[in-house]
């Protein structure tokens, strides 16, 4: 019996699981914002993330809420590769929300993320945002977020 003990215990220290899991990084950045803006917007897309990426087990940060006169004509000129990977970051995703005059919340968004170890752009996306109720629109950013989650890992 204390054969099998200790037989099970070395067993157990040999075969120890590595568990990690990928450091994601949150960057919402606002581009054209007008006074007409809620500026509950963007909270509400970071948020959205945040849930999604920690329901689905992955570690996560954000950065602060960046604010820009006007869209920027490349997402990276806004975001610090060399900071993230010095703070151990695997992936960053950039929300950006496009606003134009008038309108309180952003006509476009648009999905970037990468791998910071390389360099390198997993995907790309853009959506044409509806103008509906923020109450009624988190549930829509949650379900966008799900849609980013098996490109993380890959």
């Amino acid at each position: 019996m204390l054969k099998r003990i200790a037989f099970a215990v070395v067993i157990g220290i040999l075969l120890t699981f590595n568990v990690s899991a990928a450091t994601v990084s949150f960057y919402v950045v606002e581009a054209g914002i007008n006074e007409e803006a809620d500026k509950k917007v963007s909270e509400l897309w970071e948020t959205a993330f945040m849930d999604v990426f920690f329901d689905a087990g992955y570690i996560i940060s954000n950065a602060p809420i960046l604010r820009l006169d006007k869209s920027p004509s490349d997402i990276l000129q806004v975001v610090d590769f060399k900071e993230a990977s010095v703070c151990g970051i695997d992936y960053m995703l950039i929300v950006l929300l496009d606003y134009k005059v008038g309108l309180p919340s952003p006509e476009e968004v648009s999905f970037y993320i990468y791998k910071v170890t390389k360099r390198e752009k997993v995907i790309e996306r853009k959506i044409r945002q509806k103008q509906v109720p923020l109450k009624d629109d988190y549930n829509n950013m949650k379900s966008i977020a799900r849609g980013f989650v098996p490109y993380i890992g890959e």
